[in-house]
């Protein structure tokens, strides 16, 4: 039990000494020496410029579906377009000529059935000249929709409003469906 009294005792004159002299120590020291600045209120810029690289949220190459010579071209660099916007044409005078003789030859088919269809109810021709004559009317119609659906061809539309980036072409070129013309890009600036 005095062992513990004495090592109580010990460890409390050690701890007085202890703070003494550390008191000591910085009294000795001069003050530390604190800058201040005092806050106010200023106006700070909302927007910040960088250097860097803006992705778009979707980007597709501009390419014909056919080859052929470019008879419009609207692909300013840079320009803002909207979806369905036509941007490039190739010639299709020749679809537009076989177009034209088709509607002809449509005309006279729908005016030979017709005539057939009346004939047919009076019994003053038979059924299959009728339905062969119905046959070309059909075949003809076809043959349009088949004209038509290559002439869609010859437009190269934007499929999505978005910014032109650089033209690859100029008008009067010849080119193929491997043929860039130029990039779309869409923004989502929300």
């Amino acid at each position: 039990m005095n062992k513990v009294r004495f090592i109580t005792i010990l460890f409390i004159l050690l701890g007085i000494f202890s703070c003494k002299r550390k008191t000591q120590i910085l009294k000795d020291k001069p003050p530390v020496t604190v800058d201040v600045i005092i806050a106010e209120k200023v106006n700070f810029p909302s927007s910040i410029e960088v250097n860097g690289v803006s992705l778009s949220e979707e980007m597709i190459e501009l390419h014909p579906e056919i080859s052929g010579r470019l008879t419009y071209l609207n692909l300013p660099d840079g320009a803002t377009v909207k979806e369905g916007a036509i941007l490039a044409k190739i010639n299709d005078a020749d679809l537009q000529a076989q177009l034209e003789q088709q509607k002809v030859q449509l005309d006279l088919a729908n005016k030979t059935e017709n005539r057939l269809k009346e004939l047919l109810v009076v019994n003053g021709v038979n059924q299959s000249d009728y339905d062969a004559a119905l046959s070309q009317v059909n075949t003809i119609n076809s043959n349009i929709k088949v004209l038509n659906a290559q002439i869609d061809k010859t437009v190269v539309r934007a499929h999505f409003n978005g910014k032109l980036g650089l033209r690859m072409v100029s008008p009067g070129a010849y080119v193929t469906p491997q043929t860039l013309l130029g990039t779309l890009h869409r923004f989502n600036y929300s």
